[in-house]
């Protein structure tokens, strides 16, 4: 199955790991590869790495070509932004999960086993090792 376009590395390894073919599973899936790609774009302008493009500019012009003209610069709630995304993305993974939707069918039709005790998204990362 094709990884849709625009999917980050991580993303790719979720979409790769937990894509089935089965519609309305993929739909989820492919929004939890998006997510996971976003979290990480956000945690890059977090840690001061990333183009941060939730940031918004405002030139004033004074009517009089001589006077100095202001610039204002807001940073938009990138932290709030993060938290909300994480909250999104550990609900699509745990739908995917309920609906017993968490790794794709092996040939015998039985889905791989996943560690125990471990988070969703170790889960998902041992997953996408067994998928090579």
């Amino acid at each position: 199955m094709d990884v849709p376009a625009g999917l980050g590395e991580r993303g790719q390894g979720i979409w790769e790991a937990l894509s089935t073919g089965e519609v309305a599973r993929d739909a989820l899936v492919l929004e939890a590869a998006r997510l996971s790609d976003r979290l990480d774009e956000l945690d890059n302008i977090i840690q001061g790495k990333g183009v941060l493009d939730l940031m918004q500019f405002r030139l004033d012009f004074p009517e009089d070509e001589g006077e100095p003209f202001s610039v204002e610069v807001k940073f938009q709630s990138v932290l709030t932004e993060a938290r909300q995304q994480q909250t999104a993305f550990a609900t699509v993974i745990d739908k995917i999960q309920r609906f017993g939707l968490t790794a794709r069918a092996e040939k015998g039709g039985a889905p791989a086993p996943v560690p125990a005790n471990v988070t969703d998204l170790d889960k998902i990362r041992a997953r996408a090792k067994q998928l090579g």
